[in-house]
């Protein structure tokens, strides 16, 4: 059959309806592909940024916790190191000062010696008494440690320097006038015009005639210096002496008992001895007094003396007047039986004194 015009436009337009179709087929198919590779993409891209957002957070958590660790051990640390002041503000020992212009110290606690007058202990002071028996004789001792210089001080009778006899008291009575804690004789200045004799800074007598001079300065510690030669030995420039006595001779140097050659020091007869030592460790001094002239007791030689003293290990020791004047006092008890009679009138006493009542405080520590 010849071929109709219409036919043709029927097969054209199946054939462009084909192609049509063929052409949706393959761009949909296109664009299926690129959204597949689209979401690909996408799914990548979210994996990575909730990594990276994972990560980020676990980081930012991570130090914001090591922030809180921080800050935790910071807090920890402050607390602590309020904790180590407040301990070191505690555990300072509080400053004790005796005032050096006051005639009479803080009295001692009735409370804080032992039944037989033997001890005494507070915060400031420390008092140990016992007695031996060697060479026929009775040995006293009295061990004492301060916590300041200021509590070991000069007294003189009625206050005052005089050369007068009616400038004496009994060292028990000064003792008493003072509160001391304990007390030995000293050098009994007013019985002779030689000597030298410095109270609380005051150059009160100075007549050398060759005789040892115990010189005790700011720091509590004891110098001994033959009395011609103080001012060339340049101690009082070295050394802030606030107290010096006349007697001697000195009997220990450097731990070690020494020669005594003086003859006026009666130094090879039996008698009464008092020293007063001092010991390596500072503020830690000896007092030493041996009975002599009575049935009980028959007295030392120097030489003996010195080495007795010397056998306690002090590091310096003085001899101070002994015989009668020998005075051993604690808590205005006296523990020595005193020569031949009663209690001799003098004019000066060593003592140690409490300064329980002249406390600081803490506070006035910090504000220095």
């Amino acid at each position: 059959m010849p071929k109709q015009k219409g036919d043709d436009n029927i097969r054209l337009n199946k054939s462009n309806r084909g192609n049509a179709k063929e052409k949706k087929r393959t761009l949909g198919s296109r664009l299926l592909n690129t959204m597949i590779m689209l979401l690909v993409i996408a799914l990548g891209i979210a994996t990575v940024v909730k990594t990276d957002i994972i990560s980020l957070l676990t980081e930012r958590f991570s130090a914001k916790t090591e922030s809180f660790s921080m800050m935790s051990d910071i807090k920890g640390i402050c607390s602590s190191a309020d904790e180590f002041s407040a301990n070191i503000v505690k555990s300072r020992d509080p400053v004790y000062v005796v005032d050096l212009d006051d005639y009479a110290a803080p009295k001692p606690d009735p409370g804080k010696f032992d039944e037989n007058f033997e001890k005494y202990d507070d915060e400031t002071i420390s008092v140990h008494y016992y007695k031996e028996r060697k060479y026929n004789s009775w040995f006293h001792f009295m061990e004492v440690r301060i916590k300041h210089p200021s509590q070991i001080r000069l007294a003189l009778a009625y206050n005052r320097f005089a050369s007068s006899k009616k400038n004496r008291k009994l060292p028990s009575e000064i003792s008493a006038d003072v509160n001391a804690v304990c007390a030995v004789n000293s050098g009994f200045y007013n019985t002779r015009w030689s000597g030298v004799l410095i109270h609380r800074r005051e150059l009160l007598k100075n007549r050398p005639v060759g005789l040892d001079v115990l010189l005790i300065d700011a720091n509590g510690n004891f110098h001994i210096v033959a009395d011609r030669e103080i001012e060339s030995s340049g101690v009082l420039e070295e050394y802030d002496i606030i107290n010096a006595v006349t007697f001697g001779p000195q009997l220990v140097k450097d731990g070690e008992a020494l020669t005594i050659t003086k003859r006026n020091w009666q130094p090879d007869t039996e008698e009464p001895r008092t020293a007063i030592c001092q010991f390596e460790d500072g503020l830690h001094y000896l007092i030493c007094l041996v009975e002599g002239r009575n049935r009980v007791s028959v007295g030392v030689s120097m030489q003996t003396f010195a080495r007795e003293i010397a056998a306690k290990n002090v590091r310096i020791a003085y001899n101070l007047d002994g015989g009668q004047s020998g005075t051993m006092i604690i808590g205005n008890h006296l523990k020595n039986r005193v020569g031949w009679g009663p209690e001799k009138p003098q004019s000066d006493i060593i003592f140690f004194a409490t300064a329980v009542e002249a406390q600081s405080g803490i506070d006035d520590q910090i504000s220095e």
